[in-house]
Formats: structure tokens, sequence, C-alpha cells
């Protein structure tokens, strides 16, 4: 069983994969409060930097109880925290978890998402022993898709999820990647 009580931090060329604090509250309200960053998907947008702190305390209690994990992910040479990283839903049957992941405007399309996806990608199989990892998109985030497909992720299928509180419909394409270093 995991042990996330020594947080695995992550370092890459550009970026900390770390455990978010509470001093990272202004940071992460800046891209949880952007309605930008909710085009695709049904996550609310925090009105007030307490909704923040209470989703740092609430991302933090799941990664105690190891219900999912999830860091911060810190921009190294502006020290900002500039989005989010998560392997969670995980099911131990299939021996599988999905990932989440988010970072704001200003650093996307920069080659950063695609540097902390390869890193927890292999966290995930190497220190977590997953199968498999799967990444639900939007079909219209062609930003995110371009990036699960050159991360060599596959389409495995198409379902459709509806927002109970607007009554949109998501229709998302799932992605998977397979552990092939357990499949052999």
């Amino acid at each position: 069983m995991l042990d996330f009580s020594i947080f695995p931090i992550i370092e890459t060329t550009n970026l900390m994969l770390r455990k978010m604090h509470q001093n990272d509250a202004h940071d992460l309200f800046e891209m949880r409060s952007n309605p930008q960053m909710n085009e695709y998907t049904d996550t609310q947008v925090d009105a007030t930097i307490e909704e923040t702190k209470a989703y740092i305390e609430k991302m933090n209690a799941g990664v105690d109880v190891k219900k999912w994990i999830i860091w911060a992910i810190e921009h190294k040479q502006s020290e900002k925290v500039i989005g989010s990283i998560s392997v969670w839903n995980l099911n131990k049957e299939e021996n599988s978890g999905e990932l989440g992941y988010g970072i704001i405007p200003d650093y996307q399309g920069q080659g950063l998402m695609k540097e902390a996806l390869s890193s927890v990608t292999a966290y995930g199989f190497d220190v977590m022993q997953l199968d498999n990892l799967d990444a639900y998109t939007e079909e219209n985030n062609r930003s995110s898709l371009k990036l699960l497909e050159t991360s060599d992720f596959l389409e495995v299928d198409r379902v459709d999820e509806q927002n109970e509180e607007s009554n949109r419909v998501y229709r998302m394409v799932v992605y998977r990647l397979v552990n092939h270093l357990k499949h052999r």
C-alpha cells in the first residue's frame, strides 16, 4: 500500500511537483476562479479565496487517506503555482487510476503540462505500480486531446456526462496509457 506521509516531490527541468499548501491559495485561486479553466468541465469556479483554501484542505485530506494523490505544479523560474495534476479514481480491482490536470492559461502551450504529465505517469507506473492510467477530456478541448495523443495515450471510449445543475452534456473522450513494463 502506498504511503504518502512523506509526500513524493517530483522535480523536472522546469517544474516542481509538490504537496499543496495553504500559502498556495492565491496562486491556486487565480486558476480556480478563472472561467477559462472550467470551459470543458463541470467544475465550479471558486468565488472566494476561502473556497480555494477549503479545496486545498480537501485535496490534502484525500491524500492523507490514500484516496488520491495531487500535486501543485510550481514553475521553478517564477516560483508560482501554475496548476495541479493528480492520480485519482483509484480502482484496486483493475489496478488503475485516472489523471486530472490543469494549468493556468498564461503557461499553456509551453510544453509544461506534458513535462508534468510524463513525470506523473512514470510515478503512477513505477511507484504506484498501476497497470493503466485513464484520462477523460471533453471532445472540444483540442489542447488536452493533443497533449494525450502526443503522450502516447490511446482513445478507448467516448462517454456523455451530464451536469445536473446546468443540464449541459459533456462529450468525453476517454484515453488510456498502459504500463507496458507490466504487460510483457
